[in-house]
């Protein structure tokens, strides 16, 4: 009777139990330092919790390897990632959020699904980025800087600070001199 019992599980337990690798695999996959047992804060950034698709690209052994994630928090030195399932990731990687925000970034630990990356240096545009933001450029000068600024609204300004400063900064003086000019 138990063989039958065990042979009747249901479909999506008997997925479960074929999908995830035994505890010993599990182990061998994890190859870095993990985190420490109590998640204590050592960052000296500010970190805030968020919910962001994002891509990992991984140029590895002569090959690249993309990996869908989510980013769970950020902050102005790195993220923390949920990859849904237990990925070995190199020492350094690509990190691509959605919206435009591309970064360079170490491993600094990684346990389970998750892991803590640091960027590397400042942030980078892709070059769809770098196009959308020339499109925007033309936009500037044929709509208008309130149409412009509406359009970085909607696409996060890229989640590029300098480009969220530099536009917020633009409003305030178009919002002053139309100010002036009105008496």
């Amino acid at each position: 009777m138990g063989a039958t019992n065990s042979a009747k599980a249901p479909p999506m337990l008997q997925n479960q139990i074929h999908e995830r690798p035994s505890q010993a695999a599990s182990s061998a996959m994890v190859q870095h330092a993990p985190a420490p047992a109590v998640l204590e804060e050592r960052r000296g950034a500010l970190r805030l919790p968020v919910i962001k698709s994002a891509k990992i690209v991984s140029s590895a052994d002569g090959g690249q390897s993309v990996y869908n994630c989510l980013v769970l928090d950020e902050s102005a030195a790195g993220v923390l990632v949920d990859l849904g399932a237990i990925i070995p990731l190199p020492e350094e990687m690509t990190l691509h959020m959605t919206g435009g925000a591309t970064y360079r970034a170490r491993r600094c630990w990684a346990v389970g699904t998750k892991a803590g990356l640091a960027f590397i240096g400042p942030q980078t545009m892709s070059g769809e980025t770098t196009e959308k933001l020339a499109q925007l450029g033309t936009m500037l000068r044929a709509q208008g800087l309130p149409a412009t600024l509406a359009a970085l609204r909607a696409q996060r300004f890229f989640e590029n600070e300098e480009v969220r400063r530099v536009a917020e900064t633009a409003e305030a003086a178009y919002l002053r001199l139309e100010a002036v000019l009105a008496g």
